[in-house]
């Protein structure tokens, strides 16, 4: 698949998630999405660092972190999840807020793939 192709699939999927989204931000959100894979990122994306992703692609796309908030469905107290507070993935430009980039994230009790854990989930 050409890396134009790849791109626009993942934009138009995107596009979904953040109606309001910039054409620009859209394209820079794709574009990092598929950088991100090509890190591996996806083995490790427990909740608590999908969180902390999806957070980052908020800034990226240009979309309203409320507008997002106020469409996204309800969150109870056994469904929120805190966001990680470090990134597995390389930063971008809109994400320099100073989180430590850990490309393994350290094992711990909940953490990884298809564990029963709480993930970033509060105590």
């Amino acid at each position: 698949m050409q890396a134009e192709s790849a791109v626009e699939i993942v934009r138009a999927s995107l596009a979904l998630a953040f109606p309001t989204a910039t054409d620009e931000g859209l394209t820079r959100a794709a574009e990092l999405v598929l950088r991100w894979g090509s890190e591996g990122v996806g083995v490790q994306l427990e909740p608590d660092l999908a969180e902390r992703m999806l957070l980052d692609l908020i800034a990226v796309t240009g979309q309203d972190p409320g507008e997002f908030e106020e469409a996204r469905a309800p969150r109870t107290e056994l469904t929120y999840v805190r966001p990680a507070l470090s990134r597995a993935w390389s930063r971008t430009s809109e994400t320099q807020d100073r989180l430590p980039y850990i490309p393994r994230p350290p094992e711990r009790p909940g953490r990884g793939r298809f564990r029963r854990g709480r993930g970033g989930m509060p105590d």
